[in-house]
């Protein structure tokens, strides 16, 4: 098996989240064609969309019954749109080279070599959502009850993360009285108080302690109002919280801030985490973003590792470098070994 090859194959199929099933249906062939215990997890799907073939968590093993110390894993659905495998002589292009395909191809590589010299207590895991809610990583617990470690794949640069920041997503909603925008004094605006509201919580400094550096805030999406002349009867907003400080230390800042003008709904939530760093590797490396590390670490104690780079994932120029995926390889076999050791 050769990993740039194989990056290449996968890549070549699309896997929106929700529609995993295709890719998801190759990789459990594959794994059984070589002689792997493969069981499969199916994970509803999200949005009441009904997908082409089941999405499934994949978790292969050497035989049944293992627990292992060591599960290599990443997610096998990417973010819209599909883009197709291009290359040159040192990248491979497309919608999930680096985040995460390229990682799940060089795991199963690594795995493979594991297995091959005889380490029995590795695993390979292929879960479904990460891109949404992490939907997979939340039921995997049902197929894998426990390990002693867990390798979790994400975009950072081949090196190994310190630690994560935690996510805390509201809904915040404003009621209003529809009136003539001429004649406030007859009616109330949502929008006014959602706007106020959403100004003061973004002017704040929230809790925030090392390593995780600040906690910041993104108003992702604002809905609110009919018409310009009309008095807005009722506004909604979707926040994104990067957490720096624990979520009830930060929710309880928040819900000050916001006041009793909106009501808040919270909509996803994870902790920030401290991250397992190999001896002898550098370890002030704390990634912003969202990761299933916080409910893989409810089986097994986590690391965070994998080539390429986050602020190439998501975009229209998604790339990996091919002999960056050769070197993952390499480093997930000795992180591997290091651990089982």
């Amino acid at each position: 098996m050769d990993v740039v090859e194989l990056t290449r194959e996968l890549v070549n199929i699309p896997s929106v989240t929700n529609d995993e099933g295709r890719v998801a249906a190759l990789v459990v062939d594959r794994l059984k064609a070589r002689g792997r215990h493969v069981v499969v997890q199916t994970v509803p799907p999200e949005g009441g969309v009904t997908p082409k073939l089941p999405r499934l968590n994949v978790l292969a093993t050497v035989a049944p019954g293992v627990t292992p110390d060591v599960v290599l894993t990443t997610h096998l659905d990417t973010v819209p749109p599909f883009i197709p495998c291009s290359e040159d002589d040192d990248y491979l292009y497309g919608r999930g080279t680096c985040d995460a395909k390229g990682i799940f191809a060089a795991m199963w590589i690594a795995a493979e070599r594991l297995w091959s010299a005889g380490h029995r207590n590795v695993a390979l895991l292929g879960v479904a959502g990460e891109e949404t809610d992490s939907r997979g990583a939340k039921m995997v617990h049902e197929i894998l009850p426990e390990a002693g470690w867990i390798i979790d794949g994400e975009p950072t640069d081949g090196r190994a993360a310190a630690g994560a920041k935690g996510i805390l997503a509201l809904t915040l909603r404003a009621s209003g009285k529809a009136a003539h925008s001429a004649y406030p004094e007859k009616g109330h605006s949502a929008n006014h108080d959602l706007i106020a509201a959403l100004a003061r919580l973004m002017q704040a400094e929230l809790p925030g302690r090392p390593p995780f550096g600040a906690t910041t805030v993104n108003v992702g999406v604002l809905k609110g109002g009919v018409a310009p002349n009309v008095l807005a009867p009722s506004a909604e907003a979707q926040v994104v919280i990067r957490l720096a400080a624990p979520i009830d230390e930060v929710f309880g800042a928040v819900r000050a801030v916001l006041g009793d003008t909106v009501q808040v709904e919270v909509t996803s939530r994870a902790e920030p985490h401290e991250i397992h760093v190999p001896a002898g590797e550098p370890n002030d490396l704390v990634v912003k973003f969202g990761s299933d590390i916080p409910y893989l670490s409810r089986i097994g104690r986590p690391l965070l590792v994998g080539p390429g780079s986050i602020h190439d994932a998501h975009t229209a120029h998604e790339k990996v470098g091919k002999q960056a995926l050769r070197e993952a390889v390499e480093q997930y076999v000795v992180f591997s070994e290091t651990l089982l050791k």
